[in-house]
Order: structure tokens, then C-alpha cells, then sequence
């Protein structure tokens, strides 16, 4: 990619897409949106691939930050927002058949649920509001009414297990620069 060889973009988006749209659809909710979010993730990766620097994380985890904060800003945009407020009725329920995730994303996912199944009520929450729900640690204080020592603390244990347990999981599945 950063040769700018279109090519590895696509070899990315094949080998992260279900992951990053899952991540995507778990903060924002709405298939429609995680799809955006997962459109703008690649475009930015591939807009800003001089910034990716591999001593600082693995791809995935690079990719999962700018869809983590790409689905966050867009639930905080005023137009979210605004298309929040002129629902005053519930629209049907659509099924809408997505494609099958391959086979690595269904057990990555599966590992990421197990991982955070095993920390305590306390960190896993705190990492869920910190995560999916877009809160800072000021945030997450508040919304549980603990002190904020105690919610970095955890933040910190929970995010130094999950390194543990899934540190293995993101090497084997090929973190590379692409």
C-alpha cells in the first residue's frame, strides 16, 4: 500500500473487512452505517497508509482504531443526530440477508467474546463503554459512579489480559504491513 499498489488495499479490505464491519456494527447499530464506516476505514487507511507504523500495532489493530473512531464520530454527528430525532415511529423490521463472514472472522470473533468473558463485571464493562459505547474514562466513572482511579485501573488490567489472550490470535492471523 504504501507503494500505492491498489491491489494490497483490496488484499486488505478481503482479508479485514468482516472483522472491521463487525466492529462497526456492533458500536453503531445499523448495517447501513457499519457499511459506511466500513467504506470510510479503508479509504482513510489507504488516504493515510504513510501513518501506519507496525512498532506501534499490528494491521488489524490499526484498522480497528480508525473504525472504532469513524463509528464513533458518526453517532456524535449532528446528521446522526438529526436523523435520530425525525424517527418518531418505529420503522418495520427488514431482514436483510449479509454474507457469510469467512471462517477466521466467525473464530476471531469468537475468541474476542471468550476473552472478554473472562474478566471480571467490572473490567469488561468498563472496556465495553470504553470500546463500543465511545465513553472516556471520565465518562465511565460517572456512568457507573465509580471513583476514576478505580475505572483506569481496570481499563488497564482488562486491556493487559485481553493482550495476553488475544496477542497470540492477531500474530497467527498475519498482522502484517500490507
Amino acid at each position: 500500500m504504501r507503494l500505492g499498489d491498489e491491489s494490497a488495499l483490496e488484499s486488505l479490505y478481503a482479508r479485514y473487512g468482516g472483522l472491521v464491519y463487525t466492529l462497526a456494527l456492533r458500536i453503531v447499530g445499523d448495517p447501513e452505517l457499519a457499511r459506511e464506516v466500513v467504506q470510510d476505514t479503508f479509504l482513510r487507511s489507504w488516504d493515510g497508509r504513510e501513518t501506519y507504523d507496525a512498532r506501534r500495532g499490528r494491521v488489524p489493530w490499526w484498522l480497528m482504531g480508525i473504525a472504532r473512531n469513524r463509528a464513533i464520530d458518526l453517532l456524535r454527528s449532528r446528521s446522526h443526530q438529526a436523523r435520530m430525532r425525525e424517527r418518531t415511529a418505529p420503522l418495520p423490521e427488514v431482514p436483510t440477508t449479509l454474507p457469510r463472514d469467512p471462517v477466521d472472522a466467525v473464530v476471531s470473533r469468537r475468541a474476542v467474546l471468550d476473552a472478554l468473558r473472562e474478566l471480571s463485571e467490572g473490567q469488561r464493562r468498563a472496556i465495553e463503554l470504553a470500546y463500543y459505547g465511545g465513553l472516556t474514562q471520565t465518562e465511565i466513572a460517572n456512568e457507573l459512579g465509580e471513583p476514576l482511579g478505580t475505572i483506569k485501573s481496570r481499563t488497564r488490567e482488562a486491556l493487559e489480559r485481553l493482550r495476553k489472550v488475544l496477542g497470540p490470535l492477531i500474530q497467527s492471523a498475519g498482522g502484517r504491513t500490507s
